[in-house]
């Protein structure tokens, strides 16, 4: 690890972008302490949280709150430990975390912030040997922390869980490949991810093994290398499904240095890496980053000038739009005479989608929207053929969205049944069988209030989803099915005109 180096002090300042489109940064308003590196960071609900860190003259305990919604700053309680950077940070559920960090020797206590009561809490010291460097990132209701740089006895392979509901810790598996230090972590669902960078490669410099760990099975598995240079301190987070790695530095020689800026995008179900737009501010190392919601944040850090020899730091912050997805997997189902169903994969950034379908042949489209990943079209003409496409809206509020699909055809039947009329208000649960989510379609020719509900096979009422009115017309309604154990359902849905009852199967 390189040694430190006396620094210099530099607000970064950039105009900000005019507009906003995906996979794009937004400088936002600078991080309200004083410039610093080596700070911790990590989200609790719809709010982001950096400090810790050093502004260059000693590590610094000031704490910040930040909030997206208007884009500000405030001051919370300072962290209740002794000042340090290089610290690891992550948070479980609503409280946040910090312990390790650089000191002499380093150290290895552990803290509790509560934002709701704003204060900390000292709780159970990390077990390991005290530590600087080191990784961290929660999945379910645990933490993890590990590796690091303990001086004279290495880059460290060790990795430990915490459970905050005992307040203990418990060894696990050691990562494979070298002891590492510097190096980011992040998580998607249940699996921790570590790399790249961290341990000393082949030609002395960082590495880019990839590693990921499987609380389950306590197993790390080795993964698709990062394609891009082997970095220390870079910064990592998830946002829907894919995890995000960038900026950092390389070592040229022993005594000079590379600050980076690239940003990479790595895609868990097809172990895949993709290179995608440069972070907006300068190049850095040792900065700070989370995500809320659908957005990532990076900020603070600092840049190594090898003409002075010495490191600039920064406060300013970032917010990172990713790609907003087209929709994959089009389907067409339940094609009536005047009615039919549209159906596509769920994308994972999305807050709605648009619709729009028309007779083929002709314009303009007609248009719609959904939250669910399906659509009934209803009041279309017999014996007719229909186009129609589907695009996400990943931020309705900046206008991002994606591109439309390709359109997909298909024609209505020719002539209408005699009950038809019945079937084409019909409830449905999409999709069945479900694993999580799904939702209830369903016409109402009048207002009325509408009552959904859930029984099992014996007729035992389990769980009220919706009592509202609703006015008539064509309703998609999404619910949560994902603490249902595994079975077969009836679900009830009474208006004022009848009441109707479906089967549905959790797998």
């Amino acid at each position: 690890m390189k040694r430190d180096i006396i620094p210099l002090f530099l607000l970064f300042f950039a105009s900000e972008f005019d507009g906003q489109s995906q996979n794009s940064w937004t400088q936002k308003a600078d991080f309200g302490g004083t410039a610093r590196y080596g700070a911790v960071a990590f989200s609790i609900g719809d709010k982001g949280y950096i400090g810790t860190g050093s502004d260059g003259i000693s590590g610094g305990n000031s704490f910040w709150e930040y909030d997206p919604t208007d884009n500000t700053w405030t001051q919370k309680a300072d962290f209740a430990g002794i000042p340090r950077r290089e610290a690891v940070g992550f948070a479980i559920d609503s409280f946040g975390y910090i312990g390790t960090g650089n000191s002499n020797p380093p150290m290895k206590d552990f803290w509790q912030f509560n934002p709701l009561t704003n204060s900390w809490t000292q709780k159970t010291d990390f077990p390991g040997t005290g530590r600087r460097y080191a990784m961290g990132f929660s999945i379910g209701s645990k933490g993890y922390l590990g590796f690091g740089d303990s001086g004279f006895s290495g880059y460290k392979k060790d990795f430990w869980e915490y459970d905050p509901a005992t307040d203990t810790w418990t060894e696990k598996a050691q990562i494979g490949g070298k002891g590492r230090a510097a190096t980011a972590g992040f998580s998607i669902g249940n699996k921790g991810y570590v790399g790249p960078g961290g341990s000393v490669a082949s030609d002395g410099g960082a590495a880019r093994d990839f590693w990921e760990y499987d609380p389950v099975t306590n197993v790390w598995t080795q993964k698709t290398t990062f394609p891009g240079p082997g970095r220390w301190s870079a910064v990592g987070f998830s946002i829907a499904g894919k995890g995000y790695v960038g900026t950092g530095d390389i070592e040229l020689n022993d005594f000079e240095l590379a600050s980076l800026k690239d940003f990479w995008e790595y895609d868990p179900v097809s172990d895949t890496w993709s290179q995608k737009a440069d972070l907006g501010g300068s190049a850095r190392y040792r900065a700070a980053g989370f995500a809320i919601g659908n957005k990532g944040y990076i900020g603070t850090g600092a840049y190594y000038d090898s003409i002075c020899v010495c490191d600039y730091f920064f406060s300013d912050f970032w917010e990172y739009t990713p790609d907003c997805e087209v929709p994959s997997g089009l389907t067409t189902t339940n094609i009536k005479s005047n009615s039919a169903k549209v159906n596509w994969n769920t994308v994972a950034t999305a807050q709605t989608y648009s619709v729009r379908y028309r007779k083929t042949g002709t314009a303009p489209w007609t248009k719609t929207s959904t939250q669910s990943n399906f659509k009934k079209l209803a009041g279309l003409q017999p014996n007719t053929q229909y186009d129609w496409s589907v695009k996400t809206v990943c931020d309705a509020a900046s206008n991002v969205s994606s591109d439309w699909s390709t359109p997909q055809n298909f024609t209505t039947k020719p002539m209408r049944l005699e009950d038809e009329d019945e079937a084409d208000t019909a409830p449905e649960v999409f999709p069945n069988p479900f694993s999580s989510s799904y939702a209830v379609s369903f016409s109402l020719l009048k207002n009325s209030p509408v009552v959904i509900g859930i029984f099992d096979l014996a007729g035992k009422r389990i769980q009220t989803l919706f009592n509202a009115s609703l006015e008539s017309g064509e309703h998609d309604i999404s619910f949560d099915g994902a603490e249902l154990n595994t079975g077969i359902y009836l679900l009830q849905l009474k208006t004022n005109e009848k009441t109707e009852v479906l089967k549905m199967v959790k797998e």
